[in-house]
């Protein structure tokens, strides 16, 4: 019998693309052309692709000619040698045509007129928004022919939709297959099942409604895993007189995958999910990979750095995305595409469209979850009638997926879930800003709060859903020049303008970077980079340690596998690149886990911090272990043995006799190994001793802090000599500095300015801007000038949270106040920019403002190193500062407007 019934060609190259008003340009199939020709990245015009090639049918009358194209988004109609064949809408699915009678021998002209939903719908056609076309409004329209297209040869008996279903529990294989009209009622359709090459059952399949259909017993199942992923093979054959015409291969595979008691089991064992989001985008913006060895490469690292699970984002991907994912044993869990506006029109469309999604994929073992919403988009969750639809989505598909488990709706803050197999939360905090935060939401989390269900009245909650923290994540900037095309910047710069408060606007960065001076601060743009990406390395760390403190959170998802244009919050970057540190993650993220919390993320020399250190063993346990613990260079130091229980130890570690940032790290072995690690840094500081400023003060608060910074006896009031520090600049601090003298204000409050700068209005103390949790702020000192003696790196960590202040500087550095910029602040492409500490001149004197928490945090010993930077610096800045790395650059509110 033959065993290749079907020639096929591949159509996928190089086409002409005909452009909206005129011109063509030559584009790569698959692709979407929205990515590859400049200026188009969010279009939404409609183009015509066009293929010459040539084609030498077999012949015979029984053969049919078949143009498959695996997806186009959005609208398809397609001409072939000026003869329509017919049109396709949707975005996600193949579909065929029957090109027998237009095809010809030798050259065939191939036309593809391909449209894209407009902007916003006319009445007469829905807009985009109301499409499932999932992030696209994000990352700009991946519109055209984003997968592969080919010409079959097939016989005129051949089979159509083929849906191969594997069930554990009845030991079985459904196979249904749709067929052509020349498939008569005596034909033999026939599924061969094998397994590593050898046939384990065959059945013949029987006319059912729109096909045939079969149910195939399986003697011996044997389960697909994560560390043992078999696989079944599954040929559906059309036969005739013996002969097979035509046939199709499936891959199956089973396994068991529930939500139950609070906890994941596959096939029946418990499991910890240690997932990762990945939007799925590839090099160049596009929506499939170009190199699939390089793809599958990608999905291997990612097992390496302990993740089991990928949560593939609201769309359905290329599906060898799948073939992939069943071959090295990842699990996925996979989303029903996104719309922003709810109709009743696309809640009918988006229910047929997941019906059609799990007839086309769900035979992989490897897709174990699926989502019916994200984030409600696309519902009103405060409309009955909308709930009432989502409630009956999670009925109907429930029952469609057995052995696998559906999210209806998952949540964030305000939304929640109505009835799910899982209570899943996406929650987003900037570290250090708000750290304790943080840690204070994941612990209400673990109790299992109300708000994550709907308040309606109308949720069905067993309490035995699984608890999961599904998305959290920070950013960390790429090495984004190589990005740049003849010293262009990328067209996707400017689609972050609407997102975190313009905070992911990236264009005019590379300008930017250089007016901001951050040269100065950071060495290089790579500098910063540098210290962005060990800065995300840290959050990522310190917020899954957070999430696996709490027994009763069953799984978590990092956000995200790689940065997807402006959104850096990848572990690679857009080109697949590892981050700096993110093979430090793969340490935390692993079967069993450490995390390490010291009392104190400062202290003095010499003294003794008290750490806990607590073991996580996996679900099946640990066996045994031991614990060892560093500073910075010191040789390990043993805890002791560990079992397969929680256990928390508790050490003092004495610190080092010199200042200094040092790495306290607790590492977890088992035979040998290192199975996991934690780390937090802690900066070590001088203690209390004389500035060698001479001060002078009339606030008695600011002349106790003083004191406790080492200052000695003040100076009188009219010493024009002394620093004179304050809260308020009033009249005496004004004559102050007007006189030649100097002036450090702790800038606590709104008022803290007094009237002084009337005649500039735009010098003013403000909010942060951004939101500062999904895209974090980032906090910056100068170590180059008067604060070198502060440890650590010039981004702020964790030791200097309690610094922070609620307000920045706006107007200063400005056209009309050049300023020496000690420390400040921005959030995402470097945007939100404001100062956290200045030094501006004052007439014939100099005055230094800063926002940062100094008095109020006096008892952090951080804020002692840095208050007595401070003192030096407002005493010495207007002489010795070393020029003005902030002049002109805008401020937080200006660019908000």
């Amino acid at each position: 019998m033959s065993s290749h019934p079907r020639r096929r060609a591949s159509l996928d190259g190089t086409w002409t693309l005909h452009l909206p008003g005129g011109g063509t340009s030559e584009v790569s199939v698959p692709g979407a052309w929205t990515a590859q020709i400049p200026g188009f990245g969010d279009s939404h015009e409609t183009v015509r692709y066009e293929r010459r090639f040539d084609w030498h049918p077999l012949g015979g009358p029984a053969r049919r000619y078949v143009l498959r194209f695996d997806a186009v988004n959005h609208r398809a109609v397609v001409v072939l040698n000026g003869v329509e064949l017919g049109a396709h809408e949707g975005a996600w699915l193949p579909f065929e045509l029957d090109a027998t009678e237009a095809l010809r021998p030798g050259e065939n002209t191939l036309e593809v007129t391909v449209s894209y939903p407009p902007r916003v719908g006319d009445g007469g056609e829905w807009g985009f928004l109301e499409r499932p076309l999932g992030k696209q409004s994000w990352y700009g329209t991946t519109a055209g022919i984003w997968q592969s297209v080919a010409i079959e040869d097939r016989h005129e008996a051949h089979l159509g939709r083929v849906s191969v279903r594997a069930d554990v529990a009845a030991a079985t294989i459904t196979v249904a297959a749709a067929v052509s009209p020349a498939v008569h009622d005596h034909a033999d359709v026939h599924a061969v099942i094998s397994r590593d090459g050898q046939k384990v059952a065959a059945a013949q399949l029987e006319r059912s409604v729109g096909g045939y259909r079969t149910v195939v017993p399986i003697a011996e199942v044997v389960r697909w895993d994560i560390d043992d992923p078999v696989l079944y093979d599954v040929r559906i054959e059309v036969r005739e007189d013996g002969h097979v015409v035509d046939a199709v291969e499936r891959r199956t595979g089973f396994r068991e995958f529930t939500a139950e008691a609070g906890v994941f089991r596959l096939n029946g064992r418990e499991i910890y999910v240690r997932g990762v989001l990945d939007q799925d985008y590839h090099p160049g913006s596009q929506p499939a990979a170009a190199d699939l060895a390089a793809w599958e490469q990608l999905l291997r690292g990612t097992r390496a750095l302990g993740f089991n699970m990928l949560r593939v984002h609201i769309k359905r991907p290329d599906p060898r995305y799948y073939d992939i994912a069943d071959r090295l044993g990842m699990l996925v869990w996979t989303e029903l595409p996104s719309w922003m506006t709810w109709t009743r029109e696309v809640a009918a469309e988006g229910r047929a469209l997941l019906h059609d999604i799990i007839a086309e994929d769900g035979h992989h073992p490897a897709i174990v979850m699926w989502t019916i919403m994200n984030e409600s988009w696309g519902i009103d969750l405060a409309e009955r009638v909308q709930r009432t639809w989502l409630r009956g989505m999670f009925e109907e598909f429930r029952a469609e997926l057995a052995g696998s488990v559906v999210v209806d709706n998952s949540a964030c803050a305000p939304n929640f879930h109505l009835q799910t197999d899982v209570d899943d939360y996406h929650l987003y905090r900037g570290i250090p800003e708000s750290r304790r935060e943080w840690d204070d939401k994941i612990a209400e989390f673990a109790g299992r709060p109300d708000w994550t269900f709907s308040p309606h009245g109308d949720a069905v909650r067993t309490g035995a859903e699984p608890l999961m923290l599904s998305e959290f994540g920070n950013w960390g900037l790429p090495h984004a020049h190589d990005q740049y095309v003849d010293g262009r910047e990328p067209w996707w710069f400017s689609l972050g303008s609407g997102w975190a408060f313009g905070a992911a606007d990236a264009t005019g960065l590379r300008e930017r970077f250089a007016s901001l001076g951050l040269a100065a601060v950071f060495g290089s743009w790579e500098g910063l980079v540098a210290q962005l990406q060990r800065a995300q390395s840290v959050a990522n760390r310190y917020q899954t340690t957070s999430i696996r403190l709490h027994p009763e959170i069953r799984g978590y998802v990092l956000t995200q596998l790689s940065d997807v244009q402006w959104e850096a919050n990848g572990l690679f970057d857009m080109n697949r690149r590892p981050k700096l540190h993110t093979a430090d993650y793969a340490l935390v993220n692993g079967e069993h886990a450490v995390a390490l919390r010291p009392a104190a993320y400062s202290a003095f020399t010499g003294e003794t911090v008290q750490v806990a250190v607590t073991t996580v063993p996996g679900p099946q346990g640990l066996g045994s272990g031991r614990l060892r613990l560093t500073v910075g260079a010191s040789a390990p130091r043993d805890l002791g043995e560990v079992g397969d229980g929680r256990a928390v130890i508790e050490a003092d570690v004495a610190l080092p006799a010199e200042p200094g940032a040092y790495e306290i790290a607790v590492e977890l072995v088992v035979g040998g190994t290192v199975v996991a690690r934690d780390s937090a840094e802690l900066i070590v500081v001088a203690p209390p001793a004389a500035p060698g400023v001479r001060c002078t003060t009339d606030d008695p608060a600011v002349a106790a802090w003083l004191a406790g910074l080492g200052v000695g006896d003040l100076a009188d009031p009219g010493d024009p000599d002394a620093l004179h520090v304050t809260r308020r600049f009033t009249a005496p601090a004004r004559h102050h500095a007007a006189a030649g003298g100097r002036v450090l204000l702790l800038a606590e409050d709104d008022d803290a300015l007094d009237d002084a700068f009337d005649y500039l209005p735009s010098a003013r103390l403000v909010p942060r801007a951004g939101d500062g949790d999904w895209v974090p702020r980032t906090e910056w000192l100068d170590r180059t000038g008067a604060f070198g003696e502060v440890p650590g790196d010039a981004v702020l960590g964790i030791a200097f949270e309690d610094l922070l202040g609620d307000r920045v500087i706006s107007g200063i550095p400005g056209p009309l106040r050049p300023a020496v910029v000690h420390s400040g602040i921005f959030s995402g492409w470097l945007r939100g920019t404001a100062a956290s500490t200045v030094t501006i001149r004052w007439s014939e004197g100099a005055v230094t403002v800063t926002t940062l928490r100094l008095r109020e945090a006096a008892a952090v010993p951080v804020a002692t190193a840095v208050g007595r930077a401070m003192l030096g610096a407002a005493a010495g800045a207007h002489a010795t500062g070393r020029g003005e790395p902030c002049e002109g650059g805008q401020s937080a509110d200006e660019e908000e407007t």
